[in-house]
């Protein structure tokens, strides 16, 4: 996004404001957040959120979104438009707090890219919320990276501006790229984050053998 770089801050503010206002695209910075705002999806009948990633066939969401035992058996992702794809967990990583969901076909959205690095404290990031509930994209900032007691394996969970409520969980954080760097975990008004770079090669390779059958011979991550 070219106006987050050149005028930082503020003028992501005034893009989101602009998006937000208006209702529709009014420039390539709204049309970008529109495009974070319809990857972000909900799972089963809305008790998380997730994100549409890689060649759209994967949706990264929250492990602890995934019930003991349910990792074995189907979940449903819901899209804006009221679509629907069945899918099965072939990524829980507890640890982390991140999980992946292989979908049957291809979602009807365009998949974000997950970023391979870490933000920087001082960040502006966006959280768009979920498509079935009102309000608007918030402008978060990353305060500091740093432990968090329910990421047991992450030395470095994302610490930030967003309020959140419960069922905001498995959503993206994105950055001005509209990459995603973090998703919904919990905290405080659900301002922490579990980060998203150590998954992106995972992301990958899965993108890559998709085209198999589905979740056949994928590893599952420790839990």
């Amino acid at each position: 996004m070219r106006a987050w770089k050149r005028g930082g801050v503020t003028v992501a503010f005034v893009a989101v404001t602009a998006w937000m206002a208006c209702g529709q695209p009014v420039d390539p910075e709204a049309q970008d957040l529109q495009k974070a705002a319809a990857a972000t999806v909900t799972l089963g009948e809305g008790h998380c959120a997730g994100v549409v990633v890689g060649s759209g066939r994967h949706v990264l969401t929250a492990a602890h979104c995934v019930a003991r035992g349910q990792d074995a058996g189907p979940e449903h992702t819901n899209f804006e438009d009221g679509r629907r794809l069945e899918g099965r967990y072939v990524f829980v990583d507890r640890g982390r707090d991140l999980a992946v969901l292989e979908l049957e076909a291809k979602a009807p959205v365009a998949p974000l890219e997950v970023a391979d690095a870490l933000p920087t404290p001082g960040e502006p990031l966006v959280f768009t919320g979920r498509f079935d509930r009102p309000g608007a994209p918030q402008q978060v900032q990353l305060e500091r990276l740093g432990r968090c007691p329910s990421l047991p394996d992450v030395p470095a969970a994302l610490f930030t501006t967003m309020h959140g409520i419960p069922g905001d969980s498995g959503a993206p954080l994105v950055d001005a790229r509209m990459r995603v760097v973090g998703l919904v975990h919990g905290g405080a008004r659900c301002s922490i984050a579990a980060p998203t770079a150590d998954i992106a090669p995972e992301l990958q390779r899965l993108s890559q053998e998709a085209s198999q059958p589905l979740a056949r011979g994928l590893p599952r991550a420790p839990r």
